[in-house]
């Protein structure tokens, strides 16, 4: 019995994973050296495109590119599952670079800044992982996407339950939604007690951009049904759940030790239906403190739930403080996306988000 206390410390761990995230992220201030080659106007110096577009008032407006935001790029790792938790391989996929990594091998994402709910734990030797981000189609015209440029793949988030049978005789359920963020992940994951701590969203930033412009694509089933189902039981309830895109600009500082930060900037979209490809969507960054903020989920809510490392290399809480004065200028950037918003353990099953060319326009 202790055995699968174990394993399921394991699950959850893993699982936890596709809830929310928070960290300092070793990027420069702006994008420039990290685009992908398919971002970039100078592949050799890895500049970013910036692009000059002119809206329906004849003003003209600059896009940057969020590095990898095209979702063009895939690492592959395959990973082999303890034989107690189904002895399975596995391909869990990152947003970066083009590469196969074969082994039960940490990932850190050096050239990419996103990573995924997508998870590698490892407790007391058992290996179990988390997949619910893949690579997928973006099955509509490319002339009419954020960019304008050919491509052909996006990221696709899914909320899902991972099922498997511990020592071949207990059924195992956990439900998770898929997520993707600026930030990183430590890996692997080893216990429950330092599952969210390990989950890093953020990166430096210090322009101020005016809207997130994105593709999405929803699938929102709307049943009147969500699950919660943390491993040997599941419960059905009455409920509704939405896809989440949030984008927030931080300003933080450290005080022996522990990380503060007021917020910049805040721009949410709660996504409450299904539709197929949207490209160019513009979502505005309302700077100081919103005028509508108690409409906001409890992911944009002024909170104290994201992790950073402080100076000594040491995961805490990032605890916001307040509301920027309009004009200040932000430390970090957080760009979030998941296919659901209710919180550990509990969604909508099928629901899905997809995401591509991810931008900031200025």
């Amino acid at each position: 019995m202790d055995r699968i206390k174990k394993i399921f410390c394991i699950i959850l761990a893993s699982g936890i994973i596709g809830i929310f995230h928070a960290c300092i992220y070793p990027f420069s201030s702006s994008f420039a050296g990290l685009a992908s080659a398919r971002n970039t106007t100078d592949s050799a110096n890895g500049i970013v495109t910036v692009q000059d577009t002119t809206g329906q008032k004849g003003i003209k407006h600059v896009r940057e590119a969020v590095p990898f935001g095209d979702f063009e790029q895939w690492k592959q790792r395959r990973i082999k599952e303890s034989a107690i938790v189904g002895k399975d391989s596995v391909t869990v996929y990152e947003i970066g670079k083009e590469q196969v990594i074969h082994g039960n091998i940490p990932y850190i994402n050096k050239d990419s800044p996103w990573a995924t709910s997508n998870a590698f734990a490892k407790v007391m030797g058992i290996v179990k992982t988390n997949v619910n981000v893949r690579p997928a189609p973006h099955d509509t015209p490319a002339k009419n996407s954020s960019t304008g440029k050919e491509g052909d793949r996006c990221a696709e988030m899914k909320t899902e339950i991972m099922s498997f049978k511990v020592l071949g005789m207990a059924n195992v359920n956990v439900l998770t939604a898929g997520a993707i963020y600026l930030g990183k992940l430590k890996e692997p994951i080893n216990s429950m007690d330092n599952a969210i701590g390990s989950v890093n969203i953020g990166i430096p930033f210090t322009k101020m951009p005016k809207y997130l412009v994105f593709d999405y694509k929803a699938t929102i089933r709307n049943s009147g049904t969500v699950s919660k189902s943390t491993g040997m039981k599941r419960t059905d309830m009455p409920g509704k759940d939405k896809a989440i895109v949030t984008i927030q600009l931080q300003k933080r500082m450290e005080t022996d030790g522990k990380i503060y930060a007021e917020r910049v900037a805040t721009g949410e979209m709660l996504i409450d239906s299904s539709c197929g490809w949207r490209h160019g969507v513009k979502l505005k960054l309302e700077y100081g403190e919103p005028e509508n903020k108690e409409k906001l989920s409890q992911f944009s809510q002024l909170n104290s739930f994201f992790y950073a490392e402080n100076t000594s290399g040491k995961s805490v809480p990032v605890q916001e403080t307040g509301w920027a004065d309009p004009g200040t200028s932000p430390t970090h950037l957080i760009i979030y996306f998941a296919s659901g918003y209710l919180g550990p353990f509990t969604g909508e099953i099928g629901n899905s988000l997809s995401i591509d060319n991810v931008m900031l326009e200025y």
